[in-house]
Parts: C-alpha cells; sequence; structure tokens
C-alpha cells in the first residue's frame, strides 16, 4: 500500500457510513443460542450507539447434528451457500461505499465475508480471537468455527475452501492473528501450528510483552507492506477476559481486557485500513439476566467504531 494510499483512506474512514448486517447462524457452532448475536445487541442499541444503518438479515438453515465423513465437520454446504448469499449482501454495501459491520453467530460468518472482499481483488484479515480457530476437519471437533481461518487460508474441501475458485480467500502471509490462548492445546492434539505460517502471530502474552499499542502499530505496518486491496477485521467475543466475557461456548482462562481490545482494533479501523468487521461467538444465553457481558461487548464495539 502506498502512501498516497494511505493518506487517501485515512482522509475518509471517518465518513463511511456504518451498515449492519445481521446473519444469524449456528451452523458452525451447535444450536446453543449463538445465533441470536445479532437480535440482541440490536436490542441493546448498538445501531443507534454506531449511527449506523440496519441493512437487512440473513437466517441459517436448521443446523443438521451429523458430521460428514467425507468433508469432516457438520454443514459444510449449508456453510459455504450462506457465505455465497452473504457475500452478496456484503458486496452491496461495499460497492455503494459503505463500512459493513456482520453480526454473526458462530465463526463461520468469516467466510462469507472474506468471499465478499476476494470477489473484488485480494484480501487482508485482522484475527482477534481466544483461539487460532486453525484446526484442520479431522482434528477439530466437526465445528467450522474451530477451523475458519484453516478454510479461509485455502485448505479444507472445494466446496467450502475453494468457493468460486477462489481460493485461498486470504492469504496466510496476509493475516495478522493476535490474541489466541489455545496453542498448547492444539500442540498437544498433533493438529496445524500457526506460527508455522507466514502469518503475524501474536499470543496474549505475546501481545502484552511488546505493548497493545506497539502490537497495532505492528499489525498496520505488516499489512501495508503486503498491501492487500481490503482488509477485514474479525473479533471474536472470546478473545474477551472470560471474566468479562463468560457468555460463550469454548471459555479459556485470561483473556484481553476491553479496553486492550478497542487499542488493538481501533487505531485500524480509524487509519482506513479496515473494509469492514463482524462479530462473532457471544452467546446471549450463557448471559446473565441483566446481559452484563452483552453490555460489555456494545461498549467495546461503540469504541472501535463510533
Amino acid at each position: 500500500m502506498s502512501r498516497a494510499r494511505s493518506v487517501v483512506l485515512l482522509s475518509f474512514a471517518r465518513v463511511l457510513p456504518r451498515l449492519i448486517l445481521h446473519v444469524a447462524t449456528n451452523l458452525g457452532l451447535r444450536p446453543s443460542g449463538v445465533e441470536r448475536l445479532g437480535e440482541v445487541l440490536l436490542e441493546l442499541g448498538l445501531a443507534e450507539r454506531l449511527s449506523a444503518s440496519v441493512v437487512g438479515g440473513l437466517r441459517a438453515p436448521a443446523f443438521v447434528d451429523q458430521r460428514d465423513p467425507v468433508l469432516g465437520a457438520r454443514n459444510v454446504p449449508a456453510v459455504a451457500a450462506l457465505a455465497i448469499e452473504q457475500a452478496d449482501r456484503l458486496g452491496e454495501i461495499l460497492d455503494q461505499g459503505g463500512f459493513p459491520v456482520v453480526l454473526g453467530g458462530d465463526d463461520s460468518v468469516l467466510l462469507g465475508c472474506l468471499l465478499a472482499l476476494r470477489r473484488r481483488g485480494s484480501a487482508g484479515l485482522v484475527l482477534l480471537d481466544g483461539h487460532t480457530d486453525y484446526w484442520d476437519l479431522p482434528d477439530g471437533t466437526g465445528e467450522l468455527s474451530d477451523s475458519d481461518l484453516w478454510i479461509a487460508t485455502g485448505h479444507g474441501p472445494d466446496v467450502i475452501a475453494d468457493m468460486e475458485d477462489r481460493r485461498p480467500l486470504v492469504r496466510p502471509e496476509a493475516c495478522v492473528i493476535y490474541g489466541h490462548r489455545d496453542r498448547a492445546q492444539q500442540l498437544e492434539s498433533g493438529s496445524q501450528d500457526v506460527y508455522r505460517e507466514p502469518m503475524l502471530v501474536r499470543n496474549l502474552d505475546e501481545i502484552r510483552a511488546a505493548g497493545v499499542d506497539a502490537a497495532a502499530n505492528h499489525a498496520a505496518a505488516f499489512l501495508a507492506a503486503k498491501a492487500p486491496d481490503r482488509v477485514w477485521l474479525h473479533l471474536d467475543a472470546d478473545c474477551l477476559d472470560d471474566e468479562v466475557m463468560p457468555a460463550v461456548d469454548w471459555r479459556l482462562d485470561g483473556g484481553l481486557t476491553p479496553a486492550e481490545v478497542v487499542s488493538l482494533a481501533r487505531p485500524l479501523v480509524q487509519s482506513g485500513l479496515i473494509t469492514g468487521m463482524d462479530v462473532t461467538i457471544y452467546n446471549p444465553s450463557l448471559d446473565s439476566e441483566d446481559l452484563s457481558a452483552g453490555q460489555i461487548l456494545l461498549g467495546v464495539l461503540e469504541s472501535i467504531l463510533a
């Protein structure tokens, strides 16, 4: 990305209209309530707090609890079909000059987001997640949310990894993977290791050792050097500290504070580097009666995007 292009992006970053697309899906996880993420955040006032418009929604077909022995996971063709439909809707937002905010359910919505970018050139990715999401399908739980990064970078069956002959949706060398806390679990399983890939990878401890502001600057410089045409931001609620975000299906001790998440993501959005973002995995059914975790997530999104 040239200096001139960076300046142009910065000049427009603050005026792009925020347009919310709600994709209610649990296909990549389980029928646990995660599909209500968008519904609840909108009820809590997200659109008003972002001065955003809701441009509609998509609803996934019913979850089928049967792992395909050939494809290695559940609901793979259904996830691919939804991703294509989602990419169509996101393409309309992008082509109109909007900044899409996708309220997902599970992490499989990332695939539709990247497909929309890939149709328009090369894609980059910033993934803020408590998990690496880099499990190959045979080694995972059968939930595609374990493997969205692995699939997006070109691995797995054609029906999901090579949609529209666009494998990979994002090149590994254009990926920033921040905040994970599950590497030991992956290494024990013998599954794939993101540290062996040409990605910028920093776990929770590494981000804090470098300093959050420095980590944000490093991500921006890394992506600017790779010069993808558009960059997507994926925010999985379980990147947040488990003490403030217990309303997720796969919990891990520790995590980034809300302020740290904002410090990582907000400068990238303000710079104009980020084209759009998705929010996933917050499960209102696992939240307290007063939706305290949802309120914290709402505040984080407002601080990043408002």
